[in-house]
């Protein structure tokens, strides 16, 4: 993947960006898995005011749509969040901040705990801005109010027997992240045993522990039988 011009030319585009942040991906080759690691870390931003509509994934399920109204005091205050980035079109909450004075806090402090805002779920617009992680993170960096729409996410778990066979997964995470990205599901057991498992979804815990990308590879690894929680973000 590194030699493909395109890719570099879009890397550079977003280490534009994130100025602070490596942009490259580098594919490792394994038994199991092929891994692309994007050194794309977690960001940190914020939230505050919300309605909601519901929307149904695949096989019926209810999420929970709600768009959260956040008033920052400063350009540079701290959201109260730890943001993953690892895809291009959506942002998934992996930390929410315990300190109580915080954006994020202000606001859960403030809704029913069926509108706060929770590790897990995904953002998908801020103030008008959907469909680019960057363009929703220049709006979370630079204005003072936010209006962002929230996704519950779709959550299931699976139990993957490898029976000495490749898992057939190509993953896409950075260094420390909470989550795994499915980027490929190729011929492999996963795909044998659990069809409905989809380029797109998270890998958010394994054997019901979260973790690290680290973490949850060496288990995914070493096991002939892994539990695994994937999350989808839904329409």
């Amino acid at each position: 993947m590194g030699g493909d011009a395109s890719t570099n030319s879009i890397e550079d585009e977003r280490a534009a960006v994130f100025p602070t942040i490596l942009a490259e991906k580098v594919l490792r080759p394994g038994k199991d898995f092929e891994v692309y690691q994007d050194s794309r870390a977690e960001e940190t931003t914020e939230l505050a005011a919300s309605e909601s509509t519901d929307v149904h994934a695949e096989g019926g399920e209810v999420l929970n749509t709600f768009t959260a109204i956040l008033v920052k005091e400063s350009v540079d205050e701290d959201l109260g969040w730890d943001l993953d980035l690892l895809a291009e079109s959506r942002a998934w909450v992996s930390n929410v901040s315990h300190y109580q004075d915080t954006p994020l806090q202000r606001y859960n402090a403030s809704v029913p705990p069926e509108k706060q805002l929770r590790v897990g779920d995904y953002i998908k617009q801020v103030n008008q801005k959907a469909g680019s992680v960057e363009a929703m993170m220049s709006a979370l960096k630079q204005d003072l109010r936010l209006e962002i729409v929230v996704q519950r996410p779709h959550v299931y778990t699976k139990t993957i027997v490898k029976g000495g066979q490749s898992m057939g997964l190509a993953l896409v995470f950075g260094p420390g992240s909470a989550s795994i990205i499915i980027e490929t599901v190729k011929d492999g057991v996963v795909k044998q045993l659990c069809p409905e498992v989809r380029s797109g979804d998270r890998i958010t815990k394994v054997n019901g522990q979260r973790g690290t990308s680290d973490s949850f590879l060496q288990t995914m690894k070493a096991s002939e039988s892994v539990d695994i929680e994937f999350s989808r973000c839904g329409p």
